[in-house]
């Protein structure tokens, strides 16, 4: 049975535990405003070294200015976690906060808990008063494709700092009124 909670400062090493493994055969790349895709084969294997350990640093600096992180638990096993900052981004001419996390365990994919977390942050985001959430997402097909259904759309420019971190990221924004 899955057990969804709140995260805390204690919980940011349990991050670890999710499995991000994925087999990427498409990714997209922004030309000119559009979205390209294209052929690639690469066998993510959990985190990158460190990427946990560092994604935790920054986690916690969000939480400690008012950010709200959310996971799932399967029994002690964290298997998902949604993260949404509370830092202001003006962006699109909208006052936006952006998710920062949302990864979701190889095993628990396709079941719907993505676009439940998603939902879930999209409230978080109003209740922060956000107009749109602003998502900085890895380039794989996959991940682009699953915001676009969620209602995420293309920034006609990406926020500098945000950009600076995550130069490959597709980045996109996704509307909450």
């Amino acid at each position: 049975m899955l057990i969804e909670r709140e995260l805390t400062e204690h919980d940011l090493p349990l991050l670890a535990q999710i499995d991000r493994s994925e087999l990427v055969e498409e990714c997209y790349r922004l030309e000119k405003g559009e979205l390209i895709l294209y052929p690639v084969h690469f066998d993510m294997r959990g985190w990158p070294e460190g990427e946990a350990e560092e994604n935790a640093l920054a986690l916690e600096k969000c939480l400690r200015r008012g950010g709200w992180l959310y996971g799932v638990f399967d029994g002690q096993a964290l298997v998902a976690a949604v993260v949404v900052d509370n830092r202001v981004i003006h962006n699109q001419g909208l006052s936006m906060r952006q998710m920062k996390f949302l990864h979701i365990s190889r095993d628990y994919r396709g079941q719907g808990l993505g676009a439940k977390l998603f939902a879930l942050a999209c409230e978080q985001g109003r209740r922060f008063g956000a107009q749109a959430l602003y998502v900085s997402a890895t380039e794989s097909r996959n991940t682009v494709e699953f915001y676009q259904r969620q209602g995420c759309r293309l920034v006609d420019q990406a926020d500098p700092e945000l950009f600076d971190q995550e130069p490959r990221d597709i980045h996109l924004y996704c509307p909450l009124t």
